[in-house]
C-alpha cells in the first residue's frame, strides 16, 4: 500500500543531469514500511496516481543503507504496476481498512526507539531518534534561509505537548515546514515518526528526519488518549519545557513538585546552588515597572532577526539604533522584543520578576509589535493606561526559573519568568478541591491525646 508520498523535486546531479525524483512511502500487513524513490516518467505522474493509498507493485527495487535505516531506489530497469487486479492486492486492501490505516507501523528507512512519550524521553540518551504522538501547543511562522553550502531551506518549529504534562520543540523542514498555517492551528493532534533528538541550549529539541512521517489526526489509540487529555484539562495545563528557546538555559529542568506559592519560591530561590531549578506558580500581575530613579523606563528593543550560520535560529541580540548589530557585523532585519520588570502577586506574597519576550506579551495581551506602534502613535501614557488594564485582572500560571548569579563578586539568586499562561478557572478549581480533600485526609488521621 501506499500510506504516503511526496511532491516531486527536480535537481541537477553531480555530474550535470536534470533529474526528477518523488518519494512514496509503501507497508503491507506486517505492519512494516519502506520509503522508496521513485524516478523521471514514474515519478511525473499526477499526485491523483498516488492518491487514495493504492496497491502498487514493484520490481527491480535496489535497497541500500540510508542515514541509519534503509531506503529503497526503483531502477530504471525496474517495473511499477498500479492496480487491484495485483496478485494479494485483496488481501492488502483488506488489512488496510480493518486495522491498517490505524496500526503503528515499524519504519524500516528510520533507525529508532519506537514510540514513546514526551516524560520517558525526557530521561532517554541522547542522539535518539523517536516517534511521538502530541497535540500542537504552539507553531511559529516558516523561516527561510541560506546555508553554509548554499543551500536555500526552510523551516519551522512547533512545539507539541501530551498527556505527560510536558512539552517539545520540533523542527519541520522544506514542504512540511511550507503547510499552510491553519494546518497547525487549533492544536490539531498529530503523529510524527522520524524525529532526532538532540540536547540544544540546556534543553533538548527535535527535528523531523527528511526519512520521517507527519500525520495529521492520527487515529491510533495514543492519538486517542491525548485527545481525551487535551479535552479534559491538558488545554490549560502548565506543561514543563524540554526544549529552551529563551534566553539562557535551564529549559530542560523538571519543574519542583513542592514550589505552589510565591513565598514558596522566594525561599526556594534563596537557596538554590549551582543547577538552575524550575517553579510553577499561579499568582496575577501586579505592577509592571515603567520608571526607574524616575527616569522613562524602556518596554521592548530592537532585536536582530539575521539567521546563525549554521542553526538558521535568529541572532536576537540588541542592535542600535541605526539597525547594526554588532554579533552580525552588519544592518539587517530587526523586529522589537519586549523586556519587563513585573510584579507579581498572590496571597503569600510578591515579587519582582525580569519577564521575557514570550512572557511578556502573554502577561500584557499585546505583541511587542502593539506595544511599540501604541507608544509611537498615542504616546507613553496612553500605552502605560492600557498595562494598568492588566494589573489583578486575570490568574497566570508561571514558570519561573531560578538560577545563582555573580552580581559585582558576591554570588545571588537571579530569577525570572520564562512563561505565562491564562489559569483555566474550572481546572484551577479542581486542583484546589483536591487539595482540600488531601489535607482534611490528614487532619482526620491526626489523634488528639
Amino acid at each position: 500500500m501506499i500510506t504516503s508520498f511526496k511532491p516531486t523535486f527536480s535537481f541537477t546531479s553531480k555530474d550535470g543531469k536534470e533529474l526528477v525524483k518523488r518519494d512514496i512511502t509503501l507497508a503491507d500487513d506486517t505492519a512494516t514500511s519502506l520509503n522508496v524513490a521513485l524516478w523521471g516518467e514514474r515519478a511525473q505522474q499526477a499526485d491523483s496516481v498516488f492518491e487514495g493509498n493504492p496497491v502498487v507493485c514493484l520490481k527491480g527495487v535496489q535497497v541500500k543503507e540510508w542515514q541509519g535505516g534503509r531506503a529503497g531506489s526503483l531502477m530504471e530497469s525496474g517495473v511499477m504496476q498500479l492496480g487491484s487486479d495485483l496478485p494479494d492486492a485483496l488481501r492488502l486492501k483488506k488489512w488496510w481498512e480493518a486495522e491498517g490505516s490505524s496500526t503503528s507501523l515499524t519504519s524500516l528507512s528510520l533507525s529508532g526507539d519506537g514510540l514513546v512519550d514526551l516524560r520517558t524521553l525526557q530521561s532517554k540518551a541522547v542522539p535518539c531518534t523517536v516517534e511521538l504522538v502530541g497535540a500542537v501547543v504552539n507553531f511559529k511562522p516558516t523561516f527561510s534561509f541560506t546555508s553554509k553550502d548554499g543551500k536555500e531551506l526552510t523551516k519551522r518549529e512547533i512545539t507539541i505537548g501530551d498527556y505527560t504534562g510536558m512539552s517539545m520543540t520540533i523542527t519541520l523542514w522544506g514542504d512540511r515546514a511550507k503547510q499552510d498555517d491553519s494546518f497547525f492551528s487549533n492544536s490539531p493532534v498529530i503523529g510524527i515518526r522520524g524525529v532526532m533528538v538532540k540536547e540544544w541550549n540546556g534543553g533538548r529539541s527535535g527535528s523531523l528526519l527528511e526519512a520521517g512521517s507527519l500525520v495529521f489526526s492520527p487515529t491510533t489509540s495514543e492519538a486517542q488518549k491525548v485527545r481525551e487529555w487535551w479535552a479534559s484539562g491538558g488545554s490549560t495545563q502548565s506543561l514543563t519545557q524540554l526544549s529552551q528557546d529563551g534566553p539562557g538555559g535551564g529549559g530542560g529542568a523538571a519543574v519542583s513538585a513542592n514550589i505552589h506559592t510565591i513565598a514558596d519560591m522566594r525561599r526556594a530561590a534563596d537557596c538554590v546552588g549551582s543547577s538552575p531549578e524550575m517553579y510553577s506558580i499561579v499568582c496575577r500581575l501586579a505592577l509592571v515597572q515603567t520608571k526607574k530613579q524616575g527616569e522613562t523606563q524602556p518596554l521592548s528593543y530592537k532585536a536582530c532577526q539575521e539567521p546563525q550560520a549554521g542553526s538558521g535560529r535568529p541572532c536576537n541580540r540588541r542592535v542600535g539604533e541605526d539597525g547594526f548589530c554588532a554579533a552580525c557585523d552588519r544592518v539587517g532585519k530587526a523586529a522589537p522584543r519586549l523586556n519587563l520588570r513585573c510584579r507579581y502577586s498572590d496571597a503569600t506574597d510578591s515579587a519582582w520578576l525580569t519577564t521575557f519576550h514570550e512572557a511578556a506579551q502573554k502577561v500584557l495581551r499585546m505583541t511587542a509589535g502593539k506595544v511599540t506602534e501604541v507608544e509611537d502613535a498615542e504616546g507613553r501614557d496612553n500605552l502605560e493606561a492600557m498595562i494598568r488594564q492588566t494589573y489583578f485582572d486575570t490568574p497566570f500560571h508561571i514558570t519561573v526559573r531560578a538560577k545563582l548569579d555573580t552580581y559585582q563578586g558576591e554570588p545571588r539568586p537571579n530569577t525570572c519568568c520564562l512563561d505565562a499562561r491564562p489559569v483555566s478557572r474550572t481546572a484551577h478549581g479542581r486542583t484546589m478541591l483536591g487539595e482540600i480533600k488531601d489535607m482534611l485526609a490528614k487532619s482526620s488521621e491526626l489523634v488528639v491525646v
